[in-house]
């Protein structure tokens, strides 16, 4: 019963970090201190200084790190893994 707890315990620390995380980011967001944009390269959406698109982002220079699963099924095409037939529009 005791794992339980500790793990509901650890559960609602993780969830409650993340969405104050998320709150700061949009507040950065909303002050212009960051801004949330697409990769001119592989389309992820990452977190950029400024409103122009970056270059590159860490999913195209470690695709492997954030992308572990795709990269074992797919190992002869590791590095691809841009995002295609997404309908966000700016």
């Amino acid at each position: 019963m005791t794992v339980y707890e500790v793990l509901t315990i650890a559960l609602i620390v993780v969830l409650g970090t993340a969405a104050t995380a998320a709150i700061y980011l949009g507040l950065l967001n909303w002050i212009g201190g960051a801004y949330i944009v697409r990769c001119a390269t592989c389309r992820h959406l990452t977190v950029s200084s400024d409103r122009r698109q970056p270059q590159s982002c860490a999913h195209c220079r470690h695709p492997v790190l954030l992308h572990p699963v795709h990269a074992a099924h797919h190992p002869r095409e590791f590095a691809d893994v841009r995002v295609t037939g997404d309908s966000l529009k700016y």
